[in-house]
């Protein structure tokens, strides 16, 4: 019986498998399952440091902590998206280059991938070389 573990226990897990023929079955759940105790532990020793860096001191607060951390996380991925669209904007080739894209996109035209210059920084596009595809079912 296999069970999922961790992306770091589970590649110990495959590597330590060829040995469970010589420490025996027992002992080798027994090794992996304290590895895997051992890397829980400490995943939840440097969240509780995180806390504590952050002048944390009651689990209501962390809640609270893991909120807003969340939220800026959220807030940051938008803005990141935001500062990539304002790029093709400040280019007028590159602006009309991705609205011709994405009309495409909606009239359900194939892209091909290609690369595009905005303000000297090469970027990938798309560039749309098929007619609108149907689809049958």
């Amino acid at each position: 019986l296999e069970r999922c573990y961790p992306k770091e226990v589970q590649e110990l897990y495959d590597v330590m498998r060829r040995f469970a023929r010589v420490v025996g079955p027992t002992e080798h759940d027994k090794f992996i399952e304290s590895h895997a105790l051992e890397f829980e532990l400490r995943r939840e020793i440097r969240r509780l440091q995180e806390y504590r860096k952050a002048g944390i001191k009651s689990f209501c607060s962390a809640k609270v902590y893991e909120r807003v951390k969340r939220i800026r996380e959220d807030e940051r991925r938008k803005r990141t998206m935001l500062n990539d669209v304002l790029q093709y904007i400040q280019d007028g080739r590159a602006c009309q280059q991705w609205l011709s894209k994405q009309a495409a996109i909606d009239a359900g035209v194939t892209p091909a991938v290609t690369t595009i210059t905005v303000s000297g920084t090469k970027f990938l596009s798309e560039v749309f070389l098929c007619a609108p595809s149907s689809v049958s079912s």
